[in-house]
């Protein structure tokens, strides 16, 4: 197995006051369904008001360069271009997180024109997608063709797609992979979320702030029944099975957890090719002087792109980069490249999400960079169901509630108190 090693890569120095990720709530009404989600249908479209507000919030307090648009499906939202144009208007990239449903070309043109700065589509086998049945990721791949055509018609909205990765799908990843490879093109990145759940069994309680809820399917979307074993492929795992089957791949920067030293929480790779494959990745130093400089310039870093291609500017960056020098001989083998070959690039995400650990405490994303504001104040957008049940974050137990209580750390104990919890 190849072991991955913290000191080898670039730590992204995001924080919680400068980091370049809004999350934005539109609604929790969707179109279809996915296993796991992480947002119940409780309160509909929200105000747009109250939307453009949180993004005046987050721009002051999170120095964010874009807004990752969310739900629920945004597409539903009946003002969405509306909100679209004004994250554009105030400098900041709008992006948009979407299962594609109600994709159409028109539909992207006239998002375009409003300041859509990139699309993210969410496309699994567990989803529960009319006219898609029963499909696995290999079934489902004429679906992103589809999406591909649509938004290489479009053209100038970079363009990414998700998976949430179940052991169902684990062992298909290296054919995504590949997939987006051949479509390097029209594709800018690809993500792999691994699947978590919220147990849901006899002795397995949860608390919050000293209360027991009632935890069930109906109530959040990520609890389940299923033994954690069916939900424990880590970043390591899914960077593995990648390293082993696709030639060239390699990670560059990541994000550590709030409780484990050793868990990767977000593992970034960056690819450089052309329509004849990748040439290589780029190394920690390429990806923390893009961060530096950006932010440099900008004040603000930054995650995503607004442009669609990249160029041979990026082999300037072998003058202090090994990996880029090596891509760059790769690239140069044949010559006659340099002059009708474009250069691509094409980032490889893993996510692993939230790890309950055995004490009870949860392995969150260090510097989450998908916080989001629930009435007020910034809460980790994938557990925000939790506060809009139960005003804050359950608590997994095992055995006596009041017994868990008594021995709680203080820290936990003093979050009661805290203005701001997270």
């Amino acid at each position: 197995m190849y072991k991955l090693r913290k000191s080898e890569l670039y730590r992204f120095p995001w924080s919680k006051n400068d980091n370049p990720i809004g999350w934005l709530e539109v609604t929790d009404v969707c179109n279809i369904h996915c296993k796991g989600c992480y947002r119940q249908n409780l309160e509909g479209h929200r105000p747009v008001e109250d939307l453009e507000e949180e993004v005046l919030t987050m721009k002051e307090f999170r120095s964010i360069d874009n807004v990752s648009i969310a739900g629920g499906e945004p597409l539903c939202h009946p003002r969405i271009d509306d909100l679209i144009e004004f994250i554009h208007k105030r400098g900041i990239k709008p992006y948009l997180l979407t299962n594609g449903k109600a994709v159409t070309e028109e539909r992207m043109r006239e998002l375009k024109k409003r300041g859509l700065a990139g699309v993210a589509f969410h496309v699994d086998m567990m989803q529960n997608r009319p006219g898609w049945e029963g499909k696995d990721e290999i079934g489902l791949l004429p679906l992103r063709d589809q999406y591909v055509d649509v938004m290489a018609s479009v053209r100038g909205i970079p363009t990414s797609f998700g998976i949430t990765v179940y052991k169902d799908n684990f062992e298909q990843i290296p054919e995504l992979v590949r997939w987006g490879i051949k479509n390097i093109k029209y594709v800018q990145g690809q993500t792999f979320i691994t699947y978590r759940g919220a147990l849901v069994k006899p002795g397995v309680r949860y608390v919050v702030q000293g209360r027991e809820v009632d935890m069930d399917e109906g109530k959040l979307g990520y609890a389940t029944t299923e033994e954690p074993d069916r939900y424990d492929i880590t970043s390591n795992d899914v960077y593995d099975l990648i390293k082993r089957n696709v030639p060239g791949y390699g990670a560059a920067a990541y994000l550590g957890g709030t409780e484990r030293h050793d868990s990767f929480k977000w593992l970034i790779s960056f690819m450089v090719g052309s329509d004849d494959g990748w040439y290589g990745a780029v190394g920690p130093k390429t990806v923390e002087f893009s961060q530096a400089a950006y932010h440099l310039l900008r004040g603000s870093y930054f995650a995503y792109s607004r442009k669609c291609g990249l160029g041979r500017k990026v082999f300037l960056a072998g003058l202090f980069d090994p990996e880029v020098r090596r891509l760059a001989r790769r690239f140069l083998s044949n010559p006659l490249r340099f002059f009708y070959k474009p250069v691509y690039g094409q980032s490889i995400g893993i996510i692993q999400a939230p790890d309950v650990l055995p004490d009870g405490r949860v392995d969150m994303c260090d510097a989450c960079p998908d916080l989001t504001l629930y009435k007020g104040q910034f809460v980790h957008s994938c557990r925000m169901d939790e506060w809009r049940r139960w005003g804050g974050y359950a608590t997994q137990i095992r055995g006596d509630v009041a017994e868990a209580e008594e021995e709680a750390p203080p820290a936990r104990k003093r979050r009661k108190c805290r203005a701001a919890p997270v």
